[in-house]
């Protein structure tokens, strides 16, 4: 289940899902300002939103997705595939929880579809878990989001967490650890970048010399 349902208590699910689908549509405009993205989409893209679901594959192997994804452009990041995570929150409010669970998810889906994410983003307008910080891209952090109870039976289909540690691929655990990122984001720093005119140019000129 992406976030687009997950935001604040209290209130009502179709402005928790209004408010979801905002915060992924201006992660998505500002990922593209950056000109380092060659195309992206969101969850509720009706062509290319498919490549953004995935299951966990076991308990009631329910469906997850992640809210925006695309195809990073330039130097080293040249063609590779990305999904990301958007939490429009005000405060740090519940996502330690939803960080546990979506880390999971990039250990599943790099370890099951790792040709469709090279690069896991989470994308925050609040920082969370201050404390543990430089700590939430670690190879810890990854495990201990593994070792949830909930994530236990879904992912590892037990409940013994010693039995779930001895499944856990560690190859793919620091693996994971280097391709995530964490984006803070405020509305003032999302007005400060390339203006479309100038992104303009820059698509010309790319498409002048058939890199587009």
């Amino acid at each position: 289940m992406s976030s687009f349902v997950r935001y604040h208590h209290g209130m009502p699910g179709e402005a928790m899902h209004q408010k979801g689908a905002d915060g992924a549509r201006r992660a998505k405009r500002w990922l593209d300002a950056t000109t380092r993205v060659r195309s992206s989409w969101t969850n509720e893209d009706e062509v290319l939103a498919s490549r953004l679901e995935f299951n966990w594959p076991h308990g009631e192997q329910q469906p997850y997705s992640f809210d925006v994804g695309g195809i990073l452009s330039g130097a080293e990041f040249e063609g590779h595939f990305f999904v990301a995570e958007c939490k429009n929150y005000a405060d740090a409010n519940d996502q330690g929880t939803h960080y546990d669970d979506w880390v999971a998810k990039c250990y599943l889906t790099r370890r099951d579809h790792h040709r469709l994410a090279d690069h896991f983003m989470w994308i925050t307008w609040a920082p969370f878990r201050i404390g543990k910080w430089k700590d939430l891209c670690t190879a810890e952090a990854v495990t201990e989001g593994l070792c949830r109870p909930r994530n236990l039976t879904r992912v590892f289909d037990t409940e013994d967490e010693e039995e779930a540690k001895s499944k856990i691929d560690q190859d793919v655990v620091n693996d994971v650890a280097t391709r995530l990122w964490l984006i803070v984001l405020n509305s003032k720093q999302e007005r400060l970048v390339i203006t479309p005119q100038h992104r303009g140019l820059i698509l010309a000129h790319q498409a002048e010399k058939g890199e587009i």
